[in-house]
């Protein structure tokens, strides 16, 4: 099912710098994309045109259409993101974007790592991402705030002070031949962003980090709270690169350029959403009214693999039952966070959201708080890969997962290709995440 904000299942942001690299004139690059990264359409031969469509079509849809199908569908409504003829290309060249990607002539071939370097430089100065109301307390520069705590949850799973994450990058993509393989990063710099100042960072977490974790709608909506300030973060950072996609897809065919077009369209409205929602935050934080905040907390008998910190706009529950439709207009859907994380050396994972989402969220809930309890940890495995980058493995847990077990991994997270519903993936990966089992199961 297509997905207008990127939020449910297909992790779009990672598409940040992924189109920008199938956007180069580089048949390699499509050929990594479509044959590594789409492994389900087979191997076929293909022009480099087909190829660019039906990987847009396999994005976009778990059913794959054909190039005429998916231009003619109402998936694809043209869009364009438009830029300056006179203003400098977007691709860092220093010449104006009519003398460069936006001219008649031959366009430059820029190389996966030129292309990371210029998503970085595209960055606008980061923000302090406090409450509107609390932002005149803020000096200096937003610090490295963890959306997963530092201590709590990568300490509890971090071997010789590193985890693994899926730090992505052009380059990295490349390297691995289009597959999505974490890489070892230092626990103190996992999951980091720049969204609050020190102040903020200490003080409106304060009754998460220096008390002892007992479950409270206040603790679990600070878990939340966090997960939707990164959210805002991501978004944002995606958003900026629009020009640069738009930049670098200028002289590609048709199907491409209107792929592109709808790709920053609906980035664009996720990223209205979420400042929506965060709007909507940052007034429950501000009058403390925690008891907005409801959820599903799981606790486990033992420390959970996979630590993980996100909030999106879920579209079907863990079985595929529609929860919520997802189009272009302007009606807000409704949110949820999810947090898997630990404290005091015990492990639980957290499905939150306030008041004005419960329709779709409590539904979701339902649907884990059904199942058999043994299925449960595979589940939420499977719903964290499948719904967000933002995860942390356990080293020794990685490193002892077979092929098999690691492909699983890699594939249920990458953005592009088949999306299984949670329950259908964990039925092919339970084995992969040991003797976890559950505790207890809270709503509230």
């Amino acid at each position: 099912m297509p997905n207008r904000r990127g939020d449910a299942y297909i992790p779009w942001r990672y598409f940040n710098g992924v189109l920008a690299f199938a956007a180069v004139e580089n048949l390699v690059a499509l050929n990594i994309i479509y044959i590594n990264w789409i492994p389900k359409m087979g191997r076929q031969k293909l022009s480099a045109t087909d190829k660019v469509a039906a990987t847009a079509s396999a994005i976009i849809s778990t059913t794959p259409l054909t190039c005429n199908e998916f231009i003619k569908s109402e998936i694809m409504t043209a869009r364009t993101t438009k830029i300056g003829r006179n203003q400098l290309c977007p691709c860092g060249s220093k010449k104006k974007y009519k003398r460069c990607h936006g001219g008649i002539n031959a366009t430059p071939t820029l190389k996966p790592g030129q292309i990371d370097a210029q998503i970085k430089k595209s960055a606008k100065k980061p923000k302090f991402l406090a409450p509107e109301g609390l932002l005149h307390q803020c000096s200096g520069n937003p610090i490295a705030s963890h959306t997963v705590s530092r201590s709590g949850s990568l300490g509890e799973i971090a071997k010789n002070g590193h985890v693994y994450s899926n730090a992505f990058s052009i380059k990295r993509l490349d390297e691995m031949g289009g597959r999505l393989v974490p890489k070892l990063t230092g626990w103190k710099d996992a999951s980091t962003f720049p969204g609050f100042c020190s102040l903020h960072d200490k003080q409106l977490f304060a009754a998460l980090e220096d008390e002892a974790f007992s479950g409270s709608q206040q603790q679990c909506f600070l878990l939340s709270y966090r997960s939707i300030v990164w959210e805002l973060y991501a978004k944002q950072r995606s958003d900026q690169n629009s020009q640069l996609r738009a930049a670098l897809t200028k002289s590609q065919n048709k199907q491409l350029r209107e792929f592109i077009g709808q790709f920053n369209y609906i980035n664009e409205l996720g990223f209205r959403d979420i400042r929506s929602h965060k709007k909507s935050y940052d007034e429950t934080l501000t009058n403390e009214r925690w008891n907005d905040c409801h959820g599903l907390l799981v606790e486990f008998d033992q420390i959970f693999p996979i630590q993980c910190s996100a909030a999106w706009s879920p579209i079907e529950d863990i079985n595929g039952i529609t929860l919520q439709e997802m189009d272009d207009t302007p009606r807000l859907p409704q949110s949820t966070a999810l947090v898997s994380f630990a404290a005091d050396g015990k492990s639980y994972f957290l499905l939150a959201w306030l008041e004005y989402s419960a329709q779709v969220s409590a539904k979701l809930a339902n649907s884990i708080s059904n199942l058999p309890q043994s299925d449960v940890p595979s589940v939420i495995a499977a719903l964290l890969l499948l719904t967000s980058e933002n995860c942390h493995f356990s080293p020794e847990w990685y490193d002892a997962l077979t092929d098999i077990g690691k492909d699983w991994v890699h594939n249920l997270a990458h953005p592009a290709g088949f999306k299984p519903t949670a329950t259908a993936a964990a039925a092919h990966g339970s084995h992969h995440i040991g003797k976890v089992g559950v505790t207890r199961m809270l709503n509230f």
